[in-house]
């Protein structure tokens, strides 16, 4: 299974987008690898809702508890097998620490009310290896009992409908289940190429696509494409099987950052 080695997502991107009077040195790596992270699993939980929302849509409440139960299945939280490697789990509640104490005033792709759902179910499955982000977000261990009771309930929930689609010894998919795969469009935009290309490069979707596909097989094959958009948004395209995310979306988390808190 691929390992991603430690890696700077920044670059030109982050010269691009930072606001004035920063600087690209005050851009979090961690917060910015938890984004995308982040993204790429409440993007794939979306495509899995029963109802799929409408592109312009808030995202429901599911999709980001069914993005905590990915993480869970793919193991996305435990620790890497070497020193060199990427902690996604740290990059991932680094950026929920970030992005659920943002003002609701700034722009941000995800509320802060959401993020701190996202929190609260990872804290739920896991209160010791998420200690660092209880204690930023004040959850105190009234709080976390009551996220493990919801993680437990949303892991029931999830277990019940992707449990045909689970791959393992004795398990076979329903026919037309099938893989997820990753496309990085080519884009017009300067800032938003140097994200694309960053992507290409250090393989992060494909590798995260690979530990998902190692356990699930999607209810029918889909792509996650990234791609340019006009605007940060995320949606699932069910006649094309797309799951689309944004080039402006990430773009907007590192444009957060450069603005600070």
């Amino acid at each position: 299974m691929r390992a991603w080695r430690r890696m700077t997502i920044l670059g030109t991107v982050a010269v691009a987008l930072t606001a004035p009077g920063s600087s690209a040195a005050e851009i979090d790596d961690d917060v910015i690898l938890g984004a995308l992270v982040a993204e790429f699993h409440i993007s794939v939980a979306t495509s899995l809702l029963p109802e799929t929302p409408a592109p312009t849509d808030i995202l429901p409440e599911e999709a980001i508890v069914g993005a905590a139960q990915l993480v869970a299945l793919t193991g996305i939280a435990e620790k890497p097998q070497s020193a060199a490697d990427a902690d996604l789990g740290k990059a991932l509640d680094a950026f929920l620490a970030f992005a659920a104490t943002l003002d609701k005033a700034k722009a941000a792709p995800l509320p802060p009310k959401l993020a701190k759902l996202f929190a609260c179910q990872l804290i739920g499955q896991d209160a010791d290896a998420h200690a660092a982000l209880g204690a930023t977000l004040r959850i105190d261990a009234k709080a976390a009992k009551a996220c493990s009771a919801d993680a437990a309930r949303a892991e029931a929930q999830w277990n019940g409908r992707l449990a045909p689609y689970r791959r393992g010894p004795g398990l076979t998919p329903p026919e037309g289940a099938g893989p997820l795969y990753v496309e990085i469009a080519p884009v017009i935009d300067e800032a938003n190429e140097a994200i694309a290309e960053s992507l290409r490069q250090n393989g992060l979707f494909d590798g995260l696509a690979e530990r998902l596909n190692a356990e699930l097989a999607l209810p029918y094959g889909r792509m996650l494409l990234v791609t340019e958009c006009g605007g940060p948004n995320s949606f699932f395209n069910p006649d094309r099987r797309e799951i689309v995310l944004c080039d402006e979306r990430i773009a907007a988390w590192i444009a957060a950052q450069g603005k600070g808190t």
